[in-house]
């Protein structure tokens, strides 16, 4: 008990440096603005009979209600799931008299298995909306309005408490609040390579002025020169497996407002002036080097149809690197998933906040969803109550992990990932709320505190708050897209010239209305900009 005291009293201090950082006013039709401090505590305290009245209005015993919660990660076919579950269960069956039903499936199934529940009807209460492609979620009617009759205020209030209001803006769409962030890592550090440290231990590498628990910066040209080095001495292994279309925006810092390439912000930081990607320079300079790479041998000749990740590659010994975006304790994150091989991260660009953060990753209550505020209360209590989380990521106390002396977890004696019964079933990262979780040994005891401190410096976009409902363009979208993905593996993996390639797409792209999609997204922002 005493360390979920101490979890949450730093969570507490550290939500007051989140929201310190300042809050974007919302756009009309946006939302409820973030209270004045005075407004706040006059709202948390009213006197009397009206603060009696609010209270009977709060349901505290919902009568054993059924709510369904579809999450996604690694293996949900552990024998301590039933065990675990069942804990959670009993939690909230003791403390709201709600019964809870968690539905896990893999990274890989959860879009498809998810849609069909929505689709079918099934019972699917609270859902990662981010995963599905928010907007389209939303535009399908499939998300209910935490606003409505005061949904969140009465039941998700430590959301509200949690969450910087900008970001609630941004997953509000005509002054429907339709989901809520996850918090995690807002910010990406551009263009992480983390290398695999055998291979760099194999050509003498001077660690000296190396942080190897964190992403060192460097640049495109010294990247190019480890890797010439990496690839005399290893000309059998692939050095680096670039990632293709969908994270093409973790390369290079623009804001792919909308959730797509086809007008974007190429200066998020100062401007939110709607510019073409595909003819910038930046666009072309990262192709040009992905070529450059391509013709010296260092990306796989198959990378534009690799259906293997990085880690796997890199764990069969084809592979030397492979890209991510930078965050507090990425090192870590890919060793794990490298089967703890040694590994040492470089980065190429800033940390950066992009507008979609707001809904990449949403969780949503379904629209269909017969008590929303059950829900609301079970979605309040995923993203800040450290027993939840903690049970859902970990499992229970000593039985699935112990304490160490100084406050990390590790497995019980004699325990290890193989023959423990509940472990990884998702990463921190794909819950609702890491900051409440704790932290295994091998990563920084204050891993959250720096993980908030990380997205509060890091620059961010102008555009948080901003959403473009593109259904009024489904046609346009769809014909751009296609243009794109039959470009976009050629030119990212190198396989074309860039100088040749780049203007034929781009005048296919013009031909297809790409200039038309693009006006329709400064109209847009112009509006949102003026409040209108």
């Amino acid at each position: 008990m005493k360390k979920i005291v101490a979890i949450l009293l730093s969570l507490v201090m550290s939500m007051t440096m989140l929201v310190g950082c300042g809050s974007s006013p919302a756009p009309a039709g946006g939302g409820a603005p973030a209270p004045a401090a005075e407004e706040e505590a006059e709202a948390a305290e009213p006197a009397g009979e009206e603060a009696a009245a609010e209270e009977s209005d709060i349901i505290t015993d919902f009568g054993g209600e059924k709510i369904t919660v579809v999450m996604y990660g690694g293996n949900p076919e552990q024998p301590g799931v039933e065990r675990v579950f069942k804990k959670i269960n009993d939690y909230f069956m003791d403390k709201w008299n709600i019964d809870v039903d968690i539905q896990f499936f893999t990274f890989a199934d959860y879009v498809q298995d998810t849609n069909l529940m929505l689709s079918s009807g099934e019972q699917c209460d609270i859902f990662c909306s981010g995963q599905l492609n928010f907007t389209s979620t939303v535009a399908n009617e499939s998300c209910y309005n935490m606003y409505e009759d005061d949904l969140i205020q009465k039941y998700g209030k430590d959301i509200l408490n949690l969450v910087d209001q900008a970001f609630l803006n941004g997953a509000t769409v005509d002054g429907a609040l339709y989901g809520i962030p996850t918090m995690r890592d807002l910010a990406v550090g551009m263009w992480c390579i983390v290398i695999a440290r055998e291979y760099l231990d194999g050509i003498g590498f001077d660690y000296s002025n190396i942080d190897t628990e964190a992403c060192n910066p460097a640049t495109p040209e010294e990247m190019t020169e480890l890797f010439a080095k990496l690839h005399e001495a290893y000309p059998d292994i692939n050095v680096i497996y670039p990632w293709g279309r969908n994270l093409l925006n973790q390369k290079f810092v623009y804001d792919p407002i909308g959730g797509d390439d086809f007008g974007v912000l190429l200066d998020p930081v100062n401007s939110l002036e709607v510019s073409d990607l595909f003819s910038s320079d930046m666009f072309m300079d990262y192709c040009k080097l992905m070529y450059e790479w391509q013709n010296a041998g260092y990306i796989s000749k198959d990378a534009a149809t690799q259906t293997e990740g990085g880690g796997t590659q890199i764990m069969a010994g084809t592979l030397m690197a492979d890209t991510t975006g930078g965050k507090p304790g990425i090192v870590r994150q890919k060793e794990v998933e490298r089967g703890d091989m040694d590994s040492i991260a470089f980065q190429m660009g800033p940390n950066f906040v992009r507008a979609e953060q707001a809904t990449v990753a949403a969780w949503s209550i379904n629209s269909d969803c017969a008590n929303p505020e059950a829900a609301m209360v079970v979605l309040n209590a995923l993203y800040t109550d450290p027993v939840v989380t903690n049970l859902i990521l970990w499992g229970e106390e000593g039985i699935d992990y112990v304490f160490t002396e100084d406050g990390h977890i590790d497995f019980p004696e004699g325990k290890d990932k193989d023959s423990s019964e509940y472990y990884n079933i998702t990463p921190a990262w794909a819950l609702p709320c890491e900051y409440t979780t704790y932290v295994r040994v091998g990563d920084a005891l204050d891993l959250w505190d720096q993980t908030i401190e990380f997205n509060n410096t890091s620059d961010k976009s102008k555009a948080i708050g901003f959403s473009f409902d593109k259904s009024e363009y489904s046609a346009e979208y769809t014909a751009l897209i296609n243009i794109w993905d039959e470009y976009a593996p050629a030119l990212l993996y190198g396989m074309v010239d860039p100088e040749v390639t780049i203007p034929e797409m781009i005048e296919r792209l013009k031909a297809a209305g790409l200039d038309e999609y693009i006006q329709a997204k400064r109209d847009a922002v112009e509006a949102w900009a003026a409040g209108e």
